[in-house]
């Protein structure tokens, strides 16, 4: 089973955070690396930071119950984050990187991203929650079908955790998913190769970032896989400031499919 590095971009998220965080440390995927960057917070989230690998070795859950022998009640102490009897949740690797500046959007995701070292990589910002099957879904994916990213549905969720929209991905086209607008979303996963083949995301763009690395990573040759599964929450705080990036991004691969005639 490859090892997985999620990075967790963060900045000022502290409210959701740890939710994120525990979310992906019971990804129901064995092997996996976490990499927490923040990138100059100054709302509480670096006293979490801090106190996290305490909290992940100490931290214990209400007690197991069984009935003894003698008809007596056992009470069992469990570790939260690290039981060790529970086979699907072996040591995690956990890797924080808390800057005293500011990074950037940007920034902040390539702090992470330069230092995975998992066959396969994705970002979860902090205040989004994937769902527990996530990683295991979309590794399972890229395995059986050879694809160099993997995506699938997602519903958005307002600040108190209620849907309020179910998103339904296409199958993989370049035209719908690019050149129309961005139709990959924000679940995905794909292999930590390309971040050597088409390098970091660009930090020219620093709302739609996601769209301009999968696009550059889709014009150069990369296999795209839709997963039909509802894996991850996005969190919706208002409007995002990333329209004209994304036109831009949009009249590119227009462009791009200008040039191939129509071919990605």
């Amino acid at each position: 089973m490859p090892r997985v590095s999620i990075v967790i971009p963060n900045f000022n998220q502290h409210k959701y955070l740890p939710a994120c965080v525990d979310h992906c440390w019971f990804q129901t995927h064995a092997d996996l690396e976490l990499i927490i960057v923040d990138g100059g917070s100054t709302d509480g989230t670096k006293d979490y930071l801090r106190g996290l690998p305490e909290e992940l070795n100490l931290t214990e859950s209400n007690p197991i119950l069984r009935m003894g022998e003698d008809g007596s009640i056992v009470h069992k102490r469990c570790r939260s984050y690290r039981e060790d009897t529970h086979a699907t949740h072996p040591e995690r690797i956990l890797k924080i990187i808390a800057s005293e500046e500011d990074l950037g959007r940007t920034g902040t995701y390539n702090a992470g991203f330069s230092q995975v070292t998992g066959e396969y990589c994705t970002y979860i910002v902090g205040d989004d929650l994937p769902h527990p099957h996530m990683i295991e879904e979309l590794a399972r994916a890229l395995d059986e079908t050879g694809a160099d990213l993997a995506y699938s549905d997602f519903t958005i969720v307002t600040d108190d955790d209620r849907i309020m929209r179910l998103v339904r991905k296409p199958d993989y086209d370049f035209k719908e998913c690019f050149a129309e607008w961005f139709h990959i979303g924000v679940s995905t996963l794909h292999r930590a190769s390309w971040l050597k083949k088409t390098g970091l995301m660009d930090e020219n763009y620093q709302f739609a970032n996601d769209y301009a690395h999968y696009l550059r990573m889709a014009m150069n040759g990369a296999r795209f896989v839709h997963v039909p599964k509802v894996l991850y929450s996005v969190r919706f705080h208002g409007a995002m400031a990333r329209h004209e990036e994304s036109l831009a991004l949009a009249r590119l691969a227009r462009e791009h499919l200008a040039k191939t005639g129509g071919k990605a």
